[in-house]
């Protein structure tokens, strides 16, 4: 439903480098709004870091079709109320 990215992460509040995951060909934090993947929680001191603001990329600018975006805001809904 859209474009997705593995980002290279430095957690803004305690500037530890995020591990990540990946294999040969990716790594780094997933970066995916369309599918959900919109926040990272550090590896280290465990505060959540919004991959949007982070890296800059408009989350909805990252989906292909009208319902991509009408996901993304969806799961953006989803992240303002679990941080409640």
């Amino acid at each position: 439903m859209g474009e997705r990215y593995y980002l290279n992460v430095i957690c803004p509040f305690c500037k530890h480098k995020q591990d990540g995951y990946g294999d040969e060909m990716f790594t780094g934090i997933y970066y995916a709004p369309t599918s959900g993947f919109l926040t990272h929680k550090c590896e280290k001191c465990g505060k959540i870091i919004d991959l949007e603001k982070y890296s800059g990329i408009d989350a909805e600018g990252t989906a292909r079709t009208k319902y991509g975006i009408k996901a993304v805001k969806e799961f953006k809904k989803g992240i303002v109320k679990n941080a409640k």
